[in-house]
């Protein structure tokens, strides 16, 4: 589900609907969708640039233009009317899914969408993709390396970073698969990234079982 609160971080762009009620002495509503060239038009203003900015700096940008127009707006001395922008229909955001996926192509997802969505879309990584290494390039430039094991393992999001227009993922193959059977809490089949040791392994397992003999591995 991307039906959740704003990020903090999240950028508006073209697309994106904005309500802006004011409140006090003067009450109003605005709610425009921002305009390919990332401008709302706001009466007695004009065109009003939004594009780019998070949602905390638009509302403290557009307290200072619609104070113009509305006497007392965010005033210290007589706070007779306020405002506050929020949220309304989320832009998407067409984004390319490529390498050992299921189902490899262009999708159009929620601008909060991030990694893991496009990859669930996409139906998955496919029986020789890596999980290991799900890069995310951006104009060019690669500006992430996902892990998934993080999240399966640790729970960690850090890497699952939101996506933007035009993002291309790629999901390249896995280097090297070890399986490990006896007596450890997940025995299977794991992807390994270079360096890795056999502790690092066993981690992944979860561990040896209570009646495990630790003094010999087979390998």
């Amino acid at each position: 589900s991307v039906n959740i609160a704003t990020p903090l971080n999240y950028r508006l762009g073209p697309g994106d609907e904005v309500i802006i009620d004011i409140w006090g002495a003067s009450q109003n509503t605005i709610r425009q969708q921002i305009s390919p060239e990332g401008t709302i038009n706001i009466q007695k203003i004009g065109p009003v640039n939004l594009s780019g900015m998070t949602v905390s700096a638009a509302n403290d940008y557009l307290k200072g233009a619609l104070n113009k127009i509305y006497n007392g707006l965010n005033n210290t001395t007589d706070p007779t009317s306020d405002i506050r922008l929020t949220l309304g229909n989320i832009r998407t955001i067409q984004i390319n899914v490529m390498g050992e996926v299921e189902v490899p192509g262009t999708y159009r997802l929620s601008a909060f969408a991030s990694v893991f969505h496009a990859l669930y879309r996409a139906g998955g990584v496919n029986r020789i993709g890596s999980l290991r290494t799900i890069q995310v390039v951006r104009s060019g430039m690669k500006v992430a390396d996902v892990d998934v094991y993080e999240y399966i393992m640790k729970g960690k999001l850090t890497d699952d970073i939101r996506l933007s227009e035009g993002d291309v993922i790629l999901v390249s193959p896995y280097e090297n698969l070890v399986g490990i059977s006896g007596k450890v809490k997940r025995p299977m089949i794991y992807e390994m990234k270079h360096g890795e040791s056999l502790a690092t392994l066993i981690g992944y397992t979860g561990g040896f079982t209570g009646d495990a003999y630790r003094n010999t591995v087979r390998l």
